[in-house]
């Protein structure tokens, strides 16, 4: 596993006094899945322990509906979760820069994440960090593959321990 997105996020974290934590993806499209359940993971683990620094959404294959939340929660920093094809070994963990998001009109969720970053970035002013959990298989009806459930565990371990103060 790429240990660099590790010191990355944390240092973002670290810099941050409010953090959004955004899964993205469906869940019924098999490792497509990894960003809402490393949100819910994360939530779990967080508990109400860090309410006033953080706040974890489900933004599912529709993220851009909770704009509206994570604008009233002003964010200095938002964490976009999502499976993100890079080259990488199934269940690898990486941050995706932003000029290697693919501008696509449509993909798996109703717009696509390049507009979404851009979005929160320009008219809520958050720093946008995306991180890739490199999938195997996004078909209907898949389940998720072990390697990505389990990164997405990793991830959400991480996660809620470098959010708890």
């Amino acid at each position: 596993m790429n240990k660099d997105w590790k010191a990355r996020l944390a240092a973002e974290i670290r810099g941050a006094q409010r953090v959004v934590l955004l899964g993205v993806g469906n869940s019924d499209r098999g490792d497509d899945g990894a960003g809402p359940l490393c949100a819910r993971m994360a939530a779990e683990k967080l508990g109400s322990g860090a309410a006033e620094r953080a706040l974890v959404l489900d933004g599912r294959e529709v993220p851009e509906s909770l704009t509206g939340t994570i604008r009233k929660f002003a964010p200095d920093l938002t964490i976009v979760v999502d499976a993100a094809g890079g080259g990488h070994e199934p269940g690898t963990i990486f941050l995706v820069e932003r000029d290697k998001i693919a501008d696509e009109g449509i993909s798996t969720h109703h717009i696509s994440l390049l507009h979404l970053v851009r979005y929160l970035q320009d008219s809520i002013g958050a720093r946008v960090l995306v991180v890739g959990i490199e999938p195997r298989l996004r078909e209907d009806g898949a389940p998720m593959s072990p390697a990505v459930a389990s990164a997405a565990e990793r991830l959400a371990d991480f996660l809620a321990a470098t959010l708890l103060p």
